[in-house]
């Protein structure tokens, strides 16, 4: 292999596939209802455990939407740098 090259829509496509699996598992995240156990202090921990489940869930949700938010990012950075290429190319094309 002499080169390498990036697909920029290849990686638009990738943050869309990873956005759609934020956007269906963000809604789960919103059932939190644990029910009564017939016990204070087991409701009161099962309720702590669902909190802090749902925080670190939230986490990674959030880290994810930003995966697909940098595969958009080095899309465009991409595009930008080959127009910059070119452009630079045709203006040293009578060097």
């Amino acid at each position: 292999m002499s080169g390498w090259a990036v697909d920029p829509d290849g990686l638009r496509s990738a943050a869309s596939v990873v956005r759609y699996a934020v956007q269906i598992t963000e809604p789960e995240t919103a059932t939190l209802a644990t029910g009564d156990v017939g016990n204070a202090e087991l409701a009161a921990a099962l309720s702590a455990f669902m909190q802090a489940l749902a925080g670190g869930w939230m986490q990674r949700v959030s880290a994810t939407e930003g995966v697909s938010q940098t595969f958009a990012a080095s899309a465009t950075l991409y595009e930008i740098a080959d127009e910059e290429g070119v452009r630079d190319v045709r203006q040293a094309d009578g060097f």
